[in-house]
């Protein structure tokens, strides 16, 4: 990643418990041009992926507390596609627990900035980009809605007031 403007830097979240290796992948990730949200937990990292829509990449520690890596790594990947994963463990060995979805990389701790970066750059290669969502549509008339009938989940269909002109 070469661009280091923040309006289009890639955004990664960083989901790990222990302080110095977060502040640390922060590092190298922010020197790498990236721009990085922390989280303290899984908990936390579906937090900020409800808020934050541009996010393209999770860094997840395997072992942490509320949310463990792998459960977050899985629900990332089954809601939010478009995001890259790496998931990074000193407690097994690379590619050992097969619960880690697919495509998502591995990466060993400790882990050099070289690394994790290639792995970081892997995992983007794999994921499609996220699709643009079109415009919202206005539904202004529709034909087979009819004042006093039932419609959908049991509504009353209620005509709309004229709008002034």
């Amino acid at each position: 990643m070469t661009d280091a403007d923040e309006g289009t830097a890639i955004v990664v979240l960083v989901a790990e418990d222990e302080t110095l290796v977060r502040l640390l992948a922060n590092d190298i990730l922010a020197q790498a041009g990236y721009r990085v949200l922390e989280a303290r937990d899984g908990q936390e990292a579906l937090t900020i992926l409800e808020v934050h829509g541009d996010i393209r990449a999770l860094l997840t520690d395997v072992s942490m507390p509320h949310v463990d890596g792998i459960s977050l790594a899985n629900i990332v990947r089954g809601r939010w596609p478009h995001i890259a994963i790496v998931v990074a463990s000193g407690a097994m060995p690379e590619r050992a627990n097969p619960r880690i979805p697919e495509f998502a990389r591995f990466v060993p701790k400790p882990y050099s900035p070289e690394r994790l970066l290639r792995e970081l750059e892997a995992a983007l290669e794999q994921v499609p980009e996220r699709p643009v969502s079109a415009a919202p549509v206005a539904l202004t008339n529709i034909a087979n809605l009819h004042a006093g009938q039932m419609h959908g989940a049991g509504g009353l269909a209620q005509p709309l007031p004229e709008a002034d002109e």
